[in-house]
């Protein structure tokens, strides 16, 4: 499979951990690249010229002249650059953060978007380990793309709108989006309105999928530059 691997251009540990997250998915047989990751100082807003849907964390950051709305608006930037280079060559890619590190292959198919992490996305380093009601939950195994359970925790929580209620994908270290499931984001994007990435991408805009065994897991020290550089 095809991949792009994000990382931060003059950010050693960022520089480290792609090369690291490189050399493990090339050692799998995937097909990657290391692109260099749009950042606040990069940020052309009028290329991601799309609406905040109304009452979600970037809404209510650029309202409040957060710094971060910039650091996460970078973040979805970088991912809405490769949901058009999918619909545009028409290829299924994976997107990749620089911390990411390949323990397997992947030869699925994918439908429209499937989460290539699950197994490790509530455990250290994992952020949301740090969250006590997420900790130690794992679907069910499932070697074929199934749809997360019922059970699934990781639910959009922000004021009521279109998204409220609908599973959040586990942050967005690693999965994998076709040119249909890259197509329906775009066109929630543009009809609906962005969130920050990992709230974005969710059940109601995109059917939303894992695999087990996971093919990826996280570097040894999560470097959370969402939250700063």
């Amino acid at each position: 499979m095809k991949g792009q691997i994000v990382f931060i251009k003059g950010h050693k540990g960022s520089e480290s951990q792609a090369k690291d997250a490189y050399e493990s998915f090339v050692k799998h047989g995937w097909d990657v690249e290391m692109v260099e990751g749009i950042t606040p100082s990069t940020l052309d807003e009028t290329e991601f010229d799309y609406p905040l849907i109304k009452g979600g964390r970037l809404y209510e950051m650029k309202k409040k002249n957060d710094p971060k709305y910039y650091i996460k608006k970078s973040c979805i930037s970088n991912q809405i650059r490769m949901w058009r280079k999918c619909v545009e060559e028409n290829i299924t890619m994976a997107f990749i953060e620089h911390d990411a590190i390949c323990v397997g292959s992947m030869n699925q198919r994918v439908d429209e978007l499937v989460c290539l992490n699950i197994e490790y996305a509530f455990f250290p380093p994992s952020v949301l380990a740090n969250h006590a009601f997420m900790q130690y939950y794992r679907p069910e195994y499932s070697i074929l793309p199934k749809t997360l359970p019922e059970d699934y925790p990781l639910r959009y929580y922000k004021k009521p709108n279109a998204y409220t209620n609908a599973a959040m994908i586990p942050g967005t270290a690693a999965y994998a989006v076709s040119p249909k499931g890259a197509k329906r984001l775009l066109e929630a994007a543009e009809q609906r309105g962005i969130d920050q990435s990992d709230f974005f991408v969710n059940s109601y805009n995109v059917k939303l999928e894992y695999i087990t065994p996971s093919p990826v897991k996280f570097n040894s020290r999560n470097l959370n530059t969402s939250h700063g550089f």
